[in-house]
């Protein structure tokens, strides 16, 4: 069954993000230490997923995240702090113009109102070659939630099998073959070209 629409994760497979350097930025605002500022937010702190599902406004998280790291920096600061996080991934962004060329890309992302405008108007060269974006915040749901990949699969109306998908977590990708859809788990552009050839992608 040939692939009709490739659909990429957003976070560690086409942006690196570096958490640390987040909590760096938060702690020197924060009574509480980086370390443990950093395993709050390495562990999904609840109030990110709630973010994340589009279930809070990007001003209550703010004011959420002042209260639970007990900080005091204005709303514009924090937004600078939030999204000075990411460094596309070179190889892959250099990659997607020759399979733009052929196939629908299309992205399927657990992020959030402030990261994806940020990257968006940041990178428009690269966010050009994404026909759609199924992100957390504006389905209601995240990953690995079956829901969000129902509401994907449903967008295209097609098999789910006709969708290629890379993600690079595996509790994602388990969860998308569950759907039929033929996922695959991203370690890095060689094995994503070894992977789109296996699935019978020609670019």
């Amino acid at each position: 069954m040939s692939i009709e629409v490739i659909v990429f994760d957003l976070g560690k497979v086409v942006f690196d993000f570096d958490i640390s350097k987040l909590s760096s930025g938060f702690s020197k605002s924060s009574t509480k230490p980086y370390q443990d500022i950093n395993s709050i937010l390495l562990n999904h702190w609840e109030i990110v997923a709630e973010y994340e599902k589009g279930r809070i406004s990007s001003k209550a998280f703010y004011e959420n995240v002042m209260k639970a790291l007990d900080m005091k920096i204005s709303y514009l600061n924090f937004c600078d702090i939030w999204n000075d996080i990411f460094t596309p991934f070179g190889d892959v962004t250099a990659f997607l113009p020759l399979l733009s060329n052929r196939y629908k890309l299309s992205l399927l992302s657990n992020t959030n109102d402030l990261h994806f405008e940020f990257l968006k108007n940041k990178y428009p060269h690269i966010f050009k070659y994404f026909t759609n974006y199924h992100l957390s915040y504006r389905m209601n749901t995240r990953k690995p939630e079956e829901e969000i990949y129902k509401k994907t699969i449903a967008f295209y109306n097609i098999e789910p099998e006709k969708i290629f998908f890379t993600d690079d977590l595996s509790v994602n990708v388990n969860k998308a073959r569950e759907m039929k859809i033929s996922a695959f788990k991203f370690d890095g552009l060689s094995k994503l070209k070894r992977d789109l050839s296996f699935a019978g992608v020609k670019y």
